[in-house]
């Protein structure tokens, strides 16, 4: 089935549904009504962030993944859905946009933790009521080569994190980072044809473990691709080395180094 599709009944889904019966749960795309509603308990509760629950099963009898997406990534909503299904998630890794939907980077950490045969946490595990083991198994058999594109991505962000980081010290200090240049002078930027969008990339910001994951059992990466890894402003305005070095992404990443590695850094930062 394309990811493009909208269905014209339930029974179409392959999915968990979950107990929506004591939610709030809205169908895309939101009425009038709907917005004044979430607006109105938004303003109610300015404390805590308004996340937005979706009736999955009901919005794909209107929209496809593909337009559920950009519609949650044109409203901003910090979003949770009462079902995911495999087209959904594909979306979310190829789209070109930014979606705030952590529930779809956590399952897709699930995924990536099974794949390497990593046991999955009790709380983890918790969400096998929306995605369960045997569908991580069959997304897994279903689309290895874009899992694979996926772990290549997250693993990307060492060598794209040391090179900005080099790129923003002085002169003076990166003559003094003698170790740091060499392993620039190994890293390399390609630029090729990329199946996995922003969503893949801030996986280290919703998700860190699931890096610690991947760089435990395929090691440090020395290659980044430049059509995901770059200087577009696609993070909410902002350039993805501004938010990962804004989130402490980047300092997380510096704590893989032996101590002695880096020399002034801590002094320019």
């Amino acid at each position: 089935m394309s990811e493009k599709e909208k269905l014209d009944n339930e029974d179409q889904i392959d999915m968990e549904l979950t107990d929506i019966s004591q939610l709030k749960c809205y169908t895309l795309p939101l009425s009038p009504q709907d917005l004044v509603a979430i607006y109105k308990e938004k303003g109610e509760d300015s404390e805590d962030e308004y996340v937005l629950w979706v009736n999955y099963a009901d919005s794909r009898l209107k929209l496809s993944p593909q337009h559920i997406l950009i519609y949650l990534a044109n409203t901003n909503f910090n979003t949770t859905f009462s079902a995911i299904d495999d087209d959904l998630l594909i979306e979310y890794i190829k789209t070109d946009f930014l979606v705030n939907a952590p529930l779809l980077s956590r399952i897709l950490t699930n995924i990536i933790k099974t794949k390497f045969g990593h046991e999955l946490a009790p709380l983890e595990k918790e969400l096998y009521n929306i995605f369960d083991e045997e569908r991580i198994l069959n997304f897994i058999k279903n689309n290895g080569e874009l899992l694979d594109e996926v772990v290549e991505s997250v693993a990307s962000v060492i060598p794209f994190s040391l090179v900005k980081l080099n790129e923003n010290l002085s002169e003076e200090n990166r003559a003094k980072e003698i170790e740091l240049q060499e392993t620039i002078a190994e890293i390399k930027a390609v630029n090729t044809k990329s199946n996995c969008g922003p969503n893949v990339a801030m996986m280290v910001k919703a998700t860190w473990d699931v890096f610690l994951i991947i760089t435990h059992y395929r090691g440090l990466s020395l290659e980044y691709n430049t059509n995901l890894y770059n200087d577009t402003p696609k993070y909410y305005g902002k350039d993805l080395f501004y938010v990962l070095n804004h989130s402490n992404v980047v300092n997380n990443i510096l704590e893989f180094f032996p101590p002695g590695y880096f020399v002034t850094f801590e002094k320019e930062e």
